[in-house]
């Protein structure tokens, strides 16, 4: 220490602890440590309670639960007063940059007052340097140029990260170290490279080297970079990345970010028969802690490939945090028009993947432009198409002043409607964490045939709530092939307010004032039109269109009125409300004088009066009385609107707009189980010069029985839980039905019935399956009861299974009945005429009217009845996927096949359709992680969901078994 000081002469140590405070703090820390592990080692529930029992909120994920424990139990270091002052004195102290923990020897060199000297220390030399530790074989400290020097046997401690390598150079003034032919470890990842620089203290930066979470001596994957940025909260940024598997390269990265919330890689190989091969690219990344409000906690990049449909590019950001939200979806494709020729497709061919020709040699217009020659120009094609999806979220909260403010806005617009149609087919993880997986934009036909764009914006001060909206919707015109406008709300005003005014006598319940106030002005667009020759009113067939503006209408309304929910003991309560107000609509045309959209057309005129019908004063009350008990309780709602001093007098209701009275009896006996009837009678007097002969039985509404519920086989009909988290299982099994029937009253008949029966299993493993994530079979059958033709049946299951450790399976089957008038008693060829037979009636329409049952139905689908029976069946699959999946180290692949049924119009009127099965067949491979294998994050999820085990057989018991996953 006296060559340290000869060294580093304006440093002095600080004084050490007593024996006494070096044990004091010594227990201090093993009390903290001991409590840091029991806090570790508590179950779930046991930190819930503890956290209840001392005051504190049980909100939150498990993690921030524990460390709220662990915060609140660990005690404070002891400090003596009297050392705390000397600590104070000795802050203005500077502190040897380096201290010498433990040398065999050391020789001292070049002493000079001035010019410093080096100080030589060998034999298992360990310093501590700032933050940091330090051991190696010799190390050279030099005065002058401020610098340690180390080689043979380097080994630096950094916190969490350790550095091993051969030499070691570290700048005491700029506090920044070099270490060659390096090996750090983040854990649980590996970097290694032949120079590793510190460049602060929350940066590392590695040149010529790789990463990796494999911890075998000789790795069996690894990415090769030629820089490495590794932060101290262990997120990577490096760049010309080359990803290696035993030495073989594999893919190539210009760059790669990191994080310990999890990355991923996805790309999959395979076959469409309508999009021809194709190549699907998916890379996601997250940042938790981003450096400015607005940058986002998240990214998604992806990059399709298709043979028959060409090319697109995505890329979808996204951020959640407390004052600002949002998600920003944008793409280019590059698309190459194709077209189906006319050829037959049988669906069981190819081991049951049938084939649709396309081809790419479609119309690109006439041969000679600006004539009326006949010939075409024909070939390959390309459109490019674009999207932009935006959903914004800004909102503060001042609860000192009872302040709130949120602003939405949502902006959505494609080039092309079917953007999402040609190039959404993929599978994709849709969380940071690769461990968990959900089906996003399978391709089912969804064609974006309406676009909404709004802002929002809301502020709420004590009672009072303001709100300021506009929005537009666009629907897409084929004729023009693109977006029109088909509304415009500029602006929607809202003022609400509601407030405590008094209390009832005698009930002491509250009673509340509202007030509000609506405001808006739409513009409501027709179908658009095509510009005129200029100088007539002729249309021009190959002019551009344009919008075409039906009406501007405003409506105002304003209304003010008292409310009360009274209690009338443990079995009734009463809530009465009246309100007064106004309201008045208006409606005005701008193509007066033009034939088109005239206000002296009769159509405008009858809307005009209707308008002036809606615009008057009005009284309103509205009524709810509850009586019984959760078993069986009946519920009742009367409602009533008087208008007064309208501008144009209804002819047929009079001053009555609304008189009706709703009637509901509904239990709660049954355990997760609801039984409920309702309906609505009509209670208005109509005008003596309106008789349509209406009788009291027509003044019912259609009456509603609903029974829907969930048979769990394991806890019956025992008391609900209070909560998932406080389940003593995540495993369950049983029967879910829900059925609605509808009574046609005013007929006294019975309309519809729709009932749903599945059987819903998860969380259980079997002697020969590791375990059944999920599993649900069921069916829908729609029936109407008059029209039988109507009817419509639906079957589906769905399963994710864990076959092995390492490997598994996912379904999903959806199969409807095209024609359901061949299930029916009577066939529809008899229903249409009578005189003929189905046979008949089949070859007259063109229409399959053979009768047949689901078990016949079943039978012929399976070819025993023939292929011409197999190919005309009812049952028919309308979605199938299923994906086997294989989980070895950090990688995860994926064989996968998916078929879906879709239609396209066809003949020369576009009045039929052409029905084929759009079929793909897919390779996945999926990266894991990129750097820290299971790490913390992803092992939490993983235990989270998957942390229990039941044998079937022991379902009615309580006991569990942790089960590793």
């Amino acid at each position: 220490m006296d060559s340290l000081r000869q060294i580093f002469p304006d440093s002095t140590n600080q004084s050490r602890p007593t024996g006494d405070e070096e044990r004091k703090s010594t227990a201090n820390s093993i009390q903290r440590n001991l409590i840091q592990k029991s806090v570790d080692k508590m179950t779930d529930r046991e930190v819930d309670e503890n956290l209840r029992n001392l005051g504190l909120s049980t909100q939150g994920t498990i993690y921030v639960k524990r460390e709220r424990l662990r915060e609140a139990i660990v005690p404070e270091p002891l400090i003596d007063p009297m050392q705390e002052l000397l600590n104070q004195q000795n802050q203005k102290k500077k502190e040897p940059p380096i201290q010498i923990q433990n040398a065999a020897e050391g020789q001292l060199l070049n002493i000079d007052k001035t010019q410093g000297g080096v100080l030589i220390l060998r034999g298992k030399v360990k310093l501590k340097i700032k933050g940091g530790e330090l051991t190696a074989d010799s190390v050279s400290i030099d005065a002058q140029r401020q610098e340690v020097y180390a080689e043979g046997g380097v080994i630096y401690k950094d916190g969490q990260s350790k550095v091993t390598g051969e030499r070691f150079l570290y700048d005491i003034k700029l506090n920044q170290g070099v270490v060659y032919n390096s090996k750090l470890s983040v854990y649980p990842s590996f970097f290694i490279g032949q120079k590793l620089k510190r460049l602060d203290e929350k940066r590392y930066l590695l040149e010529m080297g790789y990463f990796t979470a494999c911890n075998a001596e000789l790795p069996h994957d690894t990415f090769m970079a030629k820089k490495i940025l590794i932060y101290d909260d262990r997120s990577v940024v490096a760049y010309q990345i080359t990803f290696k598997v035993g030495g073989t390269p594999v893919f190539w990265l210009p760059a790669l970010y990191n994080s310990d919330t999890g990355n991923g890689l996805t790309t999959q190989l395979g076959k469409n028969n309508t999009q021809g091969w194709f190549w699907q690219n998916s890379y996601q990344w997250s940042d938790p802690y981003p450096n400015s409000l607005f940058l986002a906690t998240g990214y998604k990049a992806r990059f399709d490939v298709y043979e028959k449909t060409g090319q697109a590019a995505q890329l979808e950001m996204w951020k959640l945090s407390p004052n600002v939200n949002y998600n920003i979806n944008l793409g280019y494709a590059n698309y190459k028009n194709n077209q189906i020729t006319p050829a037959y497709e049988d669906r069981f061919s190819n081991f049951g993947v049938g084939n649709v020709a396309v081809t790419n040699t479609v119309d690109r217009g006439p041969l000679v432009p600006n004539t009326s020659l006949p010939f075409r120009n024909t070939g390959i094609d390309y459109d490019p198409w674009w999207k932009a999806d935006l959903r914004l979220n800004i909102k503060s909260n001042d609860f000192t002043k009872d302040v709130t403010r949120n602003m939405q806005l949502a902006y959505e617009n494609y080039s092309n409607r079917q953007f999402d149609y040609e190039f959404g087919n993929r599978y994709q993880p849709s969380n940071s964490l690769q461990s968990l997986y959900s089906f996003r934009d399978v391709r089912f036909g969804l064609i974006k045939n309406l676009l909404n764009w709004s802002f929002n914006y809301t502020e709420n001060r004590g009672d009072l709530s303001v709100s300021l909206g506009m929005n537009r919707t666009l629907v897409y015109q084929i004729q023009a092939d693109r977006y029109f406008s088909a509304q415009d709300t500029l602006p929607v005003v809202t003022i609400k307010n509601s407030s405590v005014v008094g209390t009832v006598p005698y009930f002491n319940s509250p009673v509340y004032w509202d007030f509000t106030f609506l405001s808006n002005i739409q513009k409501l667009y027709g179908a658009p039109v095509q510009s005129n020759y200029p100088g007539t009113s002729i249309v021009d067939p190959t002019g551009k269109y344009k919008d075409f503006v039906l009406r501007t209408q405003t409506s105002i309304m304003g209304e003010s009125g008292l409310r009360s929910p009274i209690s009338l003991g443990t079995y009734a309560s009463f809530t009465p409300s009246f309100y007064v107000g106004a309201t008045k609509q208006t409606a005005e045309f701008p193509g007066a004088g033009t034939a088109a959209n005239s206000p002296d057309l009769d159509s405008n005129k009858a809307y005009v009066t209707f308008l002036r019908q809606q615009s008057y004063q009005y009284l309103r009350q509205s009524h709810t009385a509850r009586f019984g008990v959760p078993e069986l309780f009946l519920s009742t709602t009367y409602r009533r609107i008087d208008a007064q001093k309208a501008e144009v007098k209804d002819p047929v209701l009079g001053n009555q707009r609304q008189h009706e009275a709703e009637l509901a009896l509904e239990s709660y006996a049954l355990n997760d189980w609801d039984i409920s009837v309702r309906t609505i009678r009509d209670l208005r007097t109509l005008s003596p010069d309106y008789n349509p002969g209406i009788t009291n039985m027509q003044r019912w509404y259609f009456t509603i029985l609903r029974v829907g519920g969930f048979i769990d086989f394991i806890d019956g009909f025992q008391t609900r839980r209070p909560s998932v988290l406080e389940r003593k299982r995540n495993f369950y099994s049983g029967i879910y039905i829900n059925n609605d029937y509808i009574h046609h009253t005013p007929q006294n008949r019975s309309l519809s019935n729709n009932l749903t029966i599945s059987y819903k299993m998860g969380g259980f493993s079997w002697p020969i399956i590791r375990a059944f994530r999920s599993l649900e079979i069921g069916g829908t059958w729609y029936h109407v009861y008059k029209d039988n033709f109507l009817d419509s049946y639906r079957f589906f299951f769905k399963t994710d299974t864990k076959i092995t450790r390492y490997s598994g399976i996912e379904l999903e089957l959806d199969s409807r009945v095209t024609e359901p008038w061949r299930l029916t008693a009577l066939a529809q060829g008899q229903f249409y005429a009578y005189s003929l037979t189905p046979e008949l009636y089949t070859i007259q329409s063109g229409t399959n009217y053979d009768q047949t049952t689901i078990w016949e139905d079943a039978v012929s689908g399976t070819g025993a009845n023939g292929e011409e029976r197999r190919q005309k069946t009812v049952f028919n699959i309308n979605r199938f996927m299923t994906t086997l999946k294989l989980d070895l180290h950090n990688w995860e692949f994926r064989l996968g096949y998916s078929m879906n049924l879709r239609a396209f119009p066809g003949g020369l009127t576009g009045n039929n359709q052409l029905t084929f099965y759009d079929q793909s067949v897919y390779f996945s491979v999926n990266v894991m992680n990129f750097n820290f294998g299971d790490s913390s994050s992803a092992q939490a999820a993983r235990v989270r969901l998957y942390r229990f085990r039941k044998r079937p057989l022991d379902g009615t018991t309580e006991t569990v078994t942790a089960g590793a996953q």
